[in-house]
């Protein structure tokens, strides 16, 4: 497909749209298909798959930092076994639609993130970010345009990797008056609050750990599973109150403004003295209320309208976690908690179809500037790939 091609592409009013998100090992591949004229918008399917063992096994020895059992043919293994598990994921997705719409327009990927954080070359802290993913092998492969390197693109600009996903957000909330927060608990908590009235995005920060150090203490309790299922371990222990508190005074918690983290920036929680004394169950509940209490605590901090907001859309792998849900419910008592399941995007597709969303308005001529890209150079969201 040719740049004549995307310009006809541009003319289409209701495209249909795959977007394919890989997660971390646990998270596995999302994929949702579909159909926007700008402003409206119809979920067509959406399936997700597991990473098989190996691949898990090597994301977690890269997420822990060591490389120790690690080889190029590894990373060569990951970036094309994740690159076939896109095409299987999109086509599982595709084969639930029927033959009248089971071509998509364009095809968005947001790649498989192996590492992102600040490197430094003469004294001057950048950041940058390795990935795994072949845009060029899935393009070709399916015959259809695929936009791609949302990340490398703002770190290109000046920024720090953020995906582009607001302007989605903000379409996704069209017909929720008032002021939303939308909080998404995946290994981060990333809470964005929008007035859609106005609209205006008010707050927009990654808040604490989401599910990261619930999933390692599981791990370490489980030893077959890395998460906690429906939250039931968490419900069998006791906050440890005093440490909680002092958990959430430290200097990245107490920090205003935006704030990011990287893989890996919690971990050092896990090995304070007062945290491996606790018994395994009391653990695991002192911090799954740190994940809550972190999200209340940005919440009260940079939120700044005079009437609160009118509701809580929870999305992501955590928002199953139903000990989370009890700890939001009594910090935030009297807004009412959801899953964005209510308004029928499905719980873990949320960030995948904001992001779609963005690129969509943005192929049709709307302007979505880089959350915090500075570079005039750059222009463009991402990257197209063509058959």
């Amino acid at each position: 497909m040719s740049v004549t091609s995307i310009a006809k592409l541009k003319k289409i009013k209701n495209r249909r749209c795959l977007v394919v998100s890989c997660g971390g090992s646990q998270g596995g591949i999302q994929c949702l298909y579909f159909s926007s004229n700008g402003q409206t918008w119809e979920i067509l399917a959406h399936s997700k798959i597991s990473y098989p063992q190996k691949v898990i096994s090597i994301l977690e020895l890269i997420t822990a930092g060591s490389f120790a059992g690690l080889t190029p043919s590894d990373l060569g293994f990951l970036d094309f076994k994740v690159s076939q598990l896109i095409l299987e994921c999109v086509k599982t997705t595709i084969a639930q639609t029927s033959r009248s719409v089971n071509t998509p327009h364009i095809v968005i990927v947001n790649k498989m993130t192996l590492w992102k954080g600040p490197t430094e070359e003469n004294c001057q802290q950048r950041y940058w970010d390795i990935s795994a993913g072949d845009p060029q092998l899935i393009a070709s492969s399916l015959n259809i345009p695929v936009f791609c390197d949302f990340a490398r693109n703002n770190l290109l600009a000046g920024g720090t990797g953020a995906i582009p996903v607001n302007p989605g957000n903000r379409i996704i909330l069209s017909k929720c008056p008032g002021i939303t927060m939308l909080l998404n608990i995946g290994i981060f908590s990333q809470l964005t609050i929008i007035d859609t009235s106005r609209p205006v995005v008010l707050v927009d920060s990654i808040t604490g750990p989401g599910t990261c150090l619930i999933d390692k203490v599981a791990k370490s309790i489980l030893e077959v599973e890395s998460f906690d299922r429906d939250g039931n371990l968490a419900a069998k222990g006791n906050v440890d109150g005093e440490l909680l508190n002092t958990l959430v005074s430290e200097a990245w918690f107490t920090q205003s403004g935006t704030k990011t983290a990287v893989s890996g920036h919690f971990d050092y929680i896990l090995a304070i003295p007062e945290i491996s004394r606790l018994s395994p169950h009391d653990r695991i509940a002192t911090i799954t209320a740190l994940t809550a209490r972190s999200i209340y605590n940005y919440y009260r901090t940079e939120y700044k309208e005079s009437s609160a907001p009118d509701r809580i859309l929870i999305s992501g792998g955590g928002a199953n976690n139903l000990t989370i849900q009890e700890y939001l419910k009594t910090y935030f008592q009297t807004i009412p908690i959801s899953s964005i399941e209510t308004i029928s995007v499905p719980v873990d597709m949320r960030i995948p179809f904001a992001l779609g969303l963005t690129v969509n308005a943005s192929i049709s001529g709307v302007t979505v500037p880089f959350d915090n890209g500075t570079a005039p150079k750059i222009t463009s969201i991402g990257r197209w790939y063509y058959p």
